[in-house]
């Protein structure tokens, strides 16, 4: 008989017990809202982040390489530009843009794509 009641003891607790886990599960969840001062907070990071990038690429292209007028020691400083690469661009000047590296031969796609962001067509 104390069997029987300790079954019965264990099947009403799972009930109970898998009840409560649905109501869980199918209650809403309550997601905190964030307040305005975190809001302004987040926007002006935000903001702050943009002004660094756009202030780094400005720098950036400041500091790119003209390639109708550097010389070959400057462009050897390139990243994948050796002196065969580097007498080629001198060779094939000038330039109405920097993707004429490639369409004129002076340096293969890929190395272009490595450096493009590096090099401008003044």
């Amino acid at each position: 008989m104390t069997g029987k009641i300790v079954g019965l003891f264990l099947g009403l607790a799972l009930a109970v017990h898998s009840v409560g886990v649905t109501a869980q599960e199918d209650a809403p969840s309550k997601k905190r809202v964030p307040s305005k001062e975190e809001l302004e907070a987040k926007a002006k990071v935000r903001q702050q982040r943009w002004q660094a990038k756009k202030k780094a690429d400005a720098e950036l292209k400041a500091k790119a390489v003209d390639i109708n007028h550097a010389t070959k020691a400057e462009l050897m400083k390139l990243p994948g530009i050796p002196a065969e690469f580097a007498a080629a661009i001198i060779a094939k000047r000038p330039y109405k843009s920097k993707a004429e590296l490639v369409t004129k031969n002076a340096i293969p796609k890929g190395t272009y794509q490595g450096l493009h962001s590096l090099v401008v067509a003044k």
